[in-house]
């Protein structure tokens, strides 16, 4: 069972490399997995063709709006057709519409599950969150793209915050190079925290565990 529990696992570390006080305040809001079970692909499926989601975030939509930056974890790949659910995940193009319409500013995709459609699929992935204009962290076409967006820089509220996302494996499946995702190694995490400019105010790290990782790894950190 894979363990995401945003908020209880997210380190929110205030750099001690700049001028107090913070210029204002601002709120974040942290969400996953988001997961397409194939009961709810089918639930969505209309008589068109078409995948309709319009109905599921209903309740929560105003919340995550609300936040200055709501981040959502996307623990599916939107791979294409056949769409399938557990173990590997691939669903529509509409759940990442829908995700957006309900107010996610970004989409954390180390994790898992990334790789359940291969390389292929975390490129796939990558290309619909850009054509829906969705900010995504943890996979990458390329090293060049890496080195060029991450950590993934904004300023939320006057704030400046450097996103970063890894996970702990991707269910034995091998990433085909050039494709990148961001696998948990204390070493690279420290270099990817230093790489952040020095005027970024605060880190979110959002790493994907299995409940047995999460000791060992925080203590290496630490």
């Amino acid at each position: 069972m894979i363990l995401f529990t945003t908020l209880a696992l997210s380190l929110l570390q205030i750099w001690g490399n700049w001028i107090s006080p913070i210029p204002s305040n601002a709120s974040l809001y942290f969400a996953g997995d988001a997961m397409q079970h194939i009961a709810q692909i089918e639930s969505a499926h209309q008589a068109d063709g078409s995948y309709s989601y319009s109905n599921c975030f209903t309740l929560v939509k105003e919340q995550i709006s609300e936040a200055n930056l709501a981040i959502c974890n996307l623990e599916v790949t939107l791979g294409g057709k056949p769409y399938r659910g557990y173990p590997q995940f691939s669903a529509p193009d509409e759940f990442a519409i829908a995700l957006k319409d309900a107010g996610f500013d970004i989409m954390l995709t180390a994790n898992n599950h990334c790789l359940d459609r291969g390389s292929k699929g975390l490129i796939r992935t990558l290309d619909i969150l850009d054509s829906l204009g969705i900010a995504h962290v943890g996979t990458y076409r390329n090293q060049e793209e890496r080195d060029s967006l991450y950590p993934y820089i904004t300023t939320t509220n006057g704030i400046r915050c450097a996103i970063l996302n890894y996970t702990y494996g991707t269910n034995g499946i091998t990433v085909n190079p050039p494709c990148i995702v961001n696998y948990i190694d204390t070493t690279q995490i420290l270099k990817d925290i230093n790489k952040a400019p020095g005027s970024s105010k605060a880190f979110n790290s959002f790493p994907s565990f299995d409940l047995t990782e999460i000791k060992p790894v925080f203590s290496s950190i630490n």
